[in-house]
């Protein structure tokens, strides 16, 4: 059975394969590629000590239709610009649309035939630096609902609950949809504040234990940006004015309260990955 696959480069442009005549023999990204640390801490056990998750390599197999051999070559052409390696590109299953791959490629044979209608299979490995999927949207996007057609089922959305990632009270939730903790050296997530404070700002993730500080007030048209460890107001960085503290997001529901501050708004933009 043939996938339907998307191709978008980073500048926007799309291929759809089936279009293309370059027809989906399989695509099947494996698992994360975990890589496990152990070390010998007794004489007959050993501790796994880390693990971290590695580039992935997923095989696309494809086989290119030419109507002649003047047409074999255009596509052959076609092929090497839409799979070019010199810069990342994004993958769309469209089976589940709303996830995509980043991704390379990798150098691939073009087998030319004495037959022009049809290549031979082939396989571009195409290498996946994060090991993971993402989600296409970000949640800072407007059209964040449950479900449409960027968000729906895989994406481990909970039932029964009003989740959003715009708020204005001083307690909520934010839920991490992926597979994965964001942790704001690796994989950092932006928070955005504006709101009047008068002396200090307390944001606290009480569902990890951290608390970040600023310790200054804050005008209604100032905006604070805490990117992952880089605290930042008005385009200006302010690691000075705060206890150096960062945010992460736990798989699943994270709590939340701030305080200090009055009528403001707090937004969470980021993507999930799977």
């Amino acid at each position: 059975m043939t996938e339907s696959i998307l191709i978008e480069h980073l500048d926007g442009t799309t291929y759809n394969l089936d279009d293309l005549d370059i027809r989906v023999i399989s695509f099947d990204p494996p698992s994360p590629a975990y890589q496990h640390t152990f070390t010998q801490m007794h004489r007959l056990k050993a501790t796994r000590t880390g693990t971290q998750i590695q580039q992935t390599t997923i095989p696309l197999v494809v086989q290119v239709r030419a109507h002649d051999i003047y047409d074999y070559e255009l596509m052959r052409q076609r092929v090497l610009r839409i799979f070019a390696g010199y810069e990342e590109f994004y993958v769309i299953n469209m089976r589940m649309p709303m996830i995509r791959w980043k991704v390379v490629a990798d150098t691939f044979s073009y087998p030319r035939l004495n037959n022009f209608w049809f290549t031979q299979p082939i396989t571009i490995n195409l290498i996946s630096e994060d090991g993971l999927a993402e989600s296409v949207s970000m949640t800072s996007e407007d059209n964040f609902t449950k479900p449409d057609n960027k968000w729906g089922l895989g994406m481990n959305l909970p039932k029964d609950v009003d989740y959003a990632y715009k708020f204005s009270t001083n307690k909520f939730d934010i839920y991490n949809l992926g597979n994965i903790p964001l942790m704001a050296d690796e994989r950092p997530v932006l928070f955005e504040f504006q709101g009047t404070v008068a002396n200090n700002l307390t944001i606290t993730n009480t569902t990890t234990g951290q608390t970040f500080v600023y310790n200054k007030g804050l005008k209604k048209s100032d905006k604070l940006q805490i990117y992952g460890m880089k605290p930042v107001l008005n385009n200006q960085l302010v690691f000075q004015n705060c206890n150096h503290e960062f945010l992460d997001l736990n798989v699943g529901k994270n709590s939340f309260t701030i305080a200090g501050a009055t009528d403001f708004s707090f937004s969470v933009s980021t993507h999930f990955y799977y």
